[in-house]
């Protein structure tokens, strides 16, 4: 709950014209570089259940792995699995770095 916090209020700064230097850190750095070397990204297969929830697991990258009862926050739930992976800070956590 609190990192979700700290990553929504620093989008919020984010649009509003603050810079956290997210490219500096040595952290994104690394996780930039190792998608731009995967040909399509970080792949996932997400397994979906009649109650409505999911597991995604990584298909590329082993030991990215989530899921959620909701199937409405996947995209926000994957990327987040992602930055948790790479240990990016929630504040550190672009949405502009990963694309779906």
């Amino acid at each position: 709950m609190f990192r979700s916090f700290i990553f929504n209020s620093s989008q919020i700064l984010r649009q509003l014209g603050f810079s956290f230097n997210e490219k500096k850190n040595p952290n994104v750095v690394h996780m930039l570089e190792e998608i731009a070397r995967m040909n399509d990204g970080i792949q996932f297969k997400i397994d979906h259940y009649p109650d409505g929830s999911w597991v995604a697991e990584s298909t590329n990258v082993d030991g990215i792995i989530t899921g959620s009862k909701d199937v409405k926050e996947t995209s926000l739930v994957i990327k987040d699995a992602i930055f948790t992976y790479y240990q990016i800070p929630a504040y550190l956590c672009n949405d502009n770095f990963i694309k779906h």
